[in-house]
């Protein structure tokens, strides 16, 4: 399931982007944007720079074909386990109570183990370049549900899967700042690496942020954090 969700990204992304059609993100940057969220999530860089190795080595590559579009600095690579509050614009920390949040999210941990994902292929978006992530099992699966159950009936203020159910496991790496200019040659790059093995992360620690919509460590504020 997970697989045919990037490959249908993909046969969207390269029909786009020989229209050049993909979406510009003019927010990029822009000191403006009061857009703030919650969301639970997991760093890669703590738990396997080999892996952020790999991925950089990738994200310079494509510099080299587009170096005016945005890319995620490493220490900010994460997957997003799951948002409880989207990014909305105006949000702010004052308007919840942080405590009650952190206290939810720590009810779900019992029991659970580490989160194993692969990192295997590269796919994209209208608007963004992303690392497929696999499961290794459905440790990830659990650990959503379990979230979605106990944030839904603490009555809480949230807005879980409003915008989508999330199922992947992907990282978003590259976004889309001004158009494509060379398309060509990105588009063999992507080719070379949709399969490719970036290698396999135990996910150890997640954690509870107040963010921004590109997840910027500069604005992020953490509210909890747990060690599996």
């Amino acid at each position: 399931m997970i697989q045919k969700i990037y490959n249908d990204m993909w046969a969207i992304f390269s029909s786009e982007l020989e229209k050049g059609q993909c979406e510009i993100d003019l927010n990029i940057g822009n000191k403006n944007d009061t857009r703030r969220g919650i969301t639970a999530l997991a760093y890669l860089e703590p738990n396997n720079k080999k892996v952020v190795n790999e991925i950089e080595h990738f994200l310079n590559q494509v510099q080299q074909i587009e170096p005016e579009q945005y890319y995620h600095p490493t220490n900010e690579l994460h997957l997003t386990i799951l948002s409880i509050i989207t990014c909305i614009a105006g949000f702010r920390l004052t308007d919840i109570n942080p405590a009650e949040y952190a206290r939810i999210f720590y009810q779900v941990f019992n029991g659970i183990d580490s989160i194993e994902i692969e990192f295997k292929g590269v796919t994209a978006s209208s608007s963004c370049v992303v690392i497929q992530g696999f499961p290794v099992d459905s440790t990830l699966d659990i650990l959503r549900d379990r979230l979605r159950k106990n944030f839904k009936a603490s009555g809480l203020r949230s807005s879980i899967d409003s915008r989508y159910k999330i199922t992947t496991a992907h990282v978003s790496a590259v976004r889309f700042y001004t158009p494509i200019k060379d398309i060509d040659n990105l588009k063999n790059l992507f080719q070379k690496y949709r399969n490719y093995s970036f290698g396999t992360v135990k996910l150890t620690n997640i954690e509870l942020v107040f963010n921004n919509w590109y997840q910027n460590l500069s604005i992020t504020e953490k509210l909890a954090n747990y060690s599996i």
